[in-house]
């Protein structure tokens, strides 16, 4: 090797165990992490790059331990449970909308079919519906869902319902359209008039 010349991999790769053998584990993901910190080196780069490596290399479980665990503390994630008690919806179809936009908020997915949301119930810690399927149609009724086979979403009323929160309430009757409700006059009947004879 000519002088100047970088190591080779397997060089660097002899140098790198030989300093981290004899030190604990703990020792050794502060030390990598350091390492990487210093050298600019982005780990979750190197994570992903550590899943091209063979399974035999000494490398693969060092790697491994990093990518178990995380530079920077995880971002607290809000539960099924949390959730439902921030928005304290009453009625499945209300829970359907909110499962919905746990699944798009929190856990990233934003396609579900009919099916998918069924799971959700027993997440969240309460029963499931006696008629999903009444209920699903509902959410969809409403507006909240939009029912696409595999392919259904949270709408944007949907969202927008989650996001305001139910308040421990079912569905305002103000949601009927204004030639379906019924106008009730506060004002007291009038009193025929008695004739006198």
């Amino acid at each position: 090797m000519t002088k100047g010349a970088p190591p080779s991999l397997s060089t660097a790769m002899q140098t790198i165990l030989s300093a981290l053998e004899p030190l604990d584990e703990e020792t050794r993901r502060r030390l990598l992490l350091s390492a990487a910190t210093l050298v600019g080196v982005d780990l979750r780069g190197a994570m992903a790059a550590a899943a091209h490596l063979t399974p035999q290399s000494p490398l693969q479980p060092i790697l491994s331990q990093q990518h178990a665990r995380p530079i920077a503390p995880p971002t607290a994630r809000t539960s099924p449970v949390e959730l439902l008690q921030q928005k304290q919806p009453v009625t499945n179809a209300q829970r359907l909308a909110l499962f919905a936009y746990y699944r798009e908020h929190v856990e990233g997915y934003a396609r579900f079919s009919r099916d998918d949301l069924k799971s959700y119930f027993a997440k969240a810690k309460i029963p499931p519906p006696e008629n999903y399927a009444r209920d699903f149609t509902t959410a969809a009724k409403f507006g909240w869902i939009y029912e696409d086979g595999d392919e259904s979403y949270l709408t944007t009323k949907g969202q927008e319902v989650v996001t305001a929160g139910f308040g421990g309430k079912q569905q305002p009757r103000g949601l009927l359209t204004k030639g379906k409700r019924k106008s009730v006059s506060k004002r007291p009947a009038k009193k025929k008039a008695r004739s006198h004879k």
